[in-house]
């Protein structure tokens, strides 16, 4: 058996993995929404509440590994300590407090273990892949299972609410501000080419998940299949100008701890969509957790699908 612990910007998740044919098989799924992009201060540093929060966590995950004595623990962070300027204080205070060494993960490093972790369930050999996270979005064009762009950016669901929403769902003018944000910086830093197909767009990470869960709760056939129509984006953000609390409540029902971050998430996929011509969306149950657990067991000499 394997863990795995993901510190991101919005969850802290430990996964413990077990390994059956060089496959992985997770049999525990442990999730804190501790929400750390919400937690920096007007430094870009993270507070201390939010150093509370993490070591507070993972002194909790180190209680539920002391039932498996000797299984090999995996952590790394994402943009929620990426994006911060006191990362390195951040990482002391982890190492003196729960004995835990993190590893940082890059942008460019979290989109291509994305894309590792993601292929070994999409089967697609052409796309665009893309992982909405709380601090950062990762997009990853592949054309026959060959990556031709990866790119992280530092917009992703809860910075753009803490950055622009006064309430729990954005308004409209909000809706605005956000949607120009995230045109200038994705846009402008990976211009719309001929040579970057997106169909189908494969999602991954939580806003994905969340996403796949809402259209499901929301379509009448009561259907379960991991693909839909990229227009779907569009329908939701329509709604969260006409009625938001119809949408908050529908929200609340299928993932309530992302009642305020989804709309934001969706918004993304939305202009990803536009920009780049995507039109279906295929879901992904796998990320960047097992493209890492891959990568660090391959390091060891260890065979893995």
């Amino acid at each position: 058996m394997y863990c795995v612990i993901d510190i991101g910007s919005n969850t802290i998740r430990l996964v413990i993995y077990r390994m059956e044919g060089g496959k992985f098989r997770p049999i525990l799924n442990n999730k804190h929404t501790a929400g750390l992009a919400g937690l920096v201060d007007k430094k870009n540093c993270l507070t201390q509440e939010g150093i509370d929060r993490l070591v507070r966590v993972l002194k909790d995950f180190k209680e539920v590994l002391s039932i498996l004595p000797g299984c090999p623990v995996y952590l790394f962070a994402t943009a929620s300590l990426r994006n911060v300027v006191n990362t390195d204080h951040v990482l002391e205070i982890v190492r003196q407090e729960t004995g835990f060494e993190i590893r940082l993960l890059s942008g460019y490093e979290e989109a291509m273990l994305d894309y590792r972790g993601a292929l070994r369930h999409l089967g697609e050999d052409s796309g665009l892949l893309i992982d909405i996270g709380g601090g950062s979005t990762e997009l990853v064009f592949f054309k026959n299972k060959t990556v031709l762009a990866a790119h992280s950016f530092p917009v992703g669901s809860l910075n753009l609410h803490r950055r622009f929403v006064k309430g729990v769902l954005p308004e409209k003018k909000e809706l605005k501000a956000m949607r120009q944000e995230v045109l200038n910086v994705i846009g402008a830093q990976l211009p719309p080419s001929k040579e970057y197909v997106a169909e189908p767009m494969c999602g991954v990470g939580g806003t994905a998940r969340a996403a796949l869960k809402l259209f499901q709760h929301l379509r009448k056939d009561g259907g379960s299949e991991p693909v839909y129509d990229a227009a779907f984006f569009e329908k939701v953000l329509e709604q969260a100008e006409d009625a938001p609390y119809k949408l908050m409540r529908h929200i609340l029902k299928i993932s309530p701890e992302r009642v305020h971050t989804l709309v934001p998430g969706i918004l993304v996929f939305s202009i990803v969509a536009g920009l780049y011509g995507g039109k279906t969306v295929r879901t992904s149950p796998y990320g960047v957790r097992e493209g890492y657990l891959a990568y660090m067991l391959e390091k060891e000499g260890k065979r893995c699908d």
